[in-house]
């Protein structure tokens, strides 16, 4: 017959030893913790990362992706049972909705890109299209432009062969142009006082002109601001800086500024301008690239109106979106008079 040994109780100080170990953080949660912090970081102090290598421009054009990342790293962290690591992680997950749920919540409602009804988005309409240079279906892509009803065309990348190619159809639809280089607005309503802006390169890609629109005048600037390569914003930055000058020194009570900017609203040397200027965006309105939109560089900037709608559309043979917006009159600069 075997010999009862009996069975081993632990006792409470075990007991509380134990448990205590269980709750204590292991690598798991450091891991996750470090990320999370690293992420929160990159939404609260992205203006302080050094623009080398590209990593500004990166991490700027991109930042609302972060909100996928910390999603993704709060899952891992719960389906690893790493509780400690998940308190900062949903804490950067809270941080990511306070910066852009806003941009979310606050964005104009969406309307049809081909022809808003009246109750849908009322007012006039401006669209800006990157049309890609040398872009064989710029024709098509125009004409799609055109059935969107929109009133004001802003168009870049019109090389020579594209030019020719559109003017017939953008000349027999809309009364009045301007064109400068490779930059060019079409209108329905009177446009005049137009001359070429330099922005920092050797051709024009930028012009001003006064927009006789349904709500008065309106100061135009049509853009597109120097490309970006990654070891390379400085003369993208440059011509930003000589925008904002130009728009802020700007007297008028209503100023439209459109085009390709290069820049996301999240970058750095966009911010002078989003500090005078409102952009009119339905959520997000990525645009670049077409196929699988991820970030903003193009902008319909404005101050004098109020937008009733906005959205984007796709346009053949461009890596663009086209952006659209519909304007109403809205609270107005007072002008500035100067006296001799």
């Amino acid at each position: 017959m075997e010999k009862d040994t009996g069975t081993t109780y632990a006792t409470a100080r075990q007991r509380g030893l134990l448990e205590a170990r269980r709750r204590r953080p292991r690598a798991r949660d450091w891991v996750v913790c470090l990320f999370a912090g690293l992420l929160m970081a990159l939404l609260f102090g992205h203006g302080l990362v050094p623009e080398v290598r590209g990593m500004a421009l990166a991490i700027e054009s991109f930042l609302p992706w972060v909100g996928v990342v910390i999603a993704a790293l709060l899952i891992v962290a719960l389906l690893s049972k790493a509780w400690f690591g998940a308190l900062p992680a949903a804490a950067a997950l809270v941080s990511w909705c306070v910066i852009f749920l806003p941009v979310v919540a606050t964005g104009i409602a969406p309307a049809s890109a081909a022809g808003a009804s009246e109750e849908a988005a009322s007012g006039w309409s401006v669209v800006t299209q990157n049309l890609r240079a040398g872009n064989p279906d710029a024709d098509v892509a125009v004409a799609k432009l055109i059935k969107s009803g929109a009133d004001v065309v802003v168009l870049q990348e019109l090389s020579g062969p594209t030019l020719e190619r559109i003017s017939p159809l953008m000349d027999g639809t809309f009364a009045h142009r301007q064109v400068a280089g490779t930059v060019g607005v079409w209108s329905r309503f009177p446009l005049s006082q137009g001359r070429p802006l330099a922005l920092g390169l050797g051709w024009s890609r930028a012009l001003s002109m006064r927009l006789e629109s349904p709500d008065g005048p309106v100061q135009l600037y049509a853009v597109h601001l120097p490309s970006v390569r990654p070891s390379d914003v400085t003369s993208r930055n440059s011509g930003l800086a000589k925008l904002s000058r130009m728009v802020e020194a700007d007297p008028s009570p209503r100023i439209l500024v459109v085009g390709d900017f290069n820049a996301a609203n999240t970058d750095r040397a966009f911010s002078p301008l989003l500090a005078i200027l409102d952009d009119a965006r339905s959520g997000f309105g990525f645009t670049w690239p077409a196929s699988l939109p991820a970030t903003r560089p193009d902008h319909i900037l404005f101050r004098g109106f109020t937008v009733s709608g906005a959205s984007v559309i796709s346009s053949p043979g461009t890596d663009h979106l086209a952006t659209m917006a519909w304007l109403q009159p809205g609270p107005t600069r007072p002008t500035v008079s100067f006296q001799g």
